[in-house]
């Protein structure tokens, strides 16, 4: 199912103050409709930021990550 920021908000009064409001949005923004430059650089550059990666990781990949970044980096 995909909730756009719109049934998203309706569902939980998510204030546009919130940070997690930019973040949804920008997920689900039609930059089609957009016809302002400058606006549709800004949606493009935040759906950037803010994408789901394609590639997930599992705990046991995360674990050894975190473990070699550490002993790299000489944390404890």
């Amino acid at each position: 199912m995909n909730l756009g920021i719109t049934e998203f908000q309706r569902k939980f009064s998510l204030p546009e103050t919130e940070p997690l409001y930019k973040i949804i949005k920008s997920r689900t923004i039609n930059l089609g409709k957009i016809k302002d430059k400058n606006e549709k650089k800004y949606w493009q550059e935040l759906k950037r930021i803010n994408r789901i990666p394609d590639e997930y990781l599992s705990t046991q990949e995360l674990m050894l990550d975190l473990k070699n970044f550490t002993k790299e980096n000489k944390i404890i």
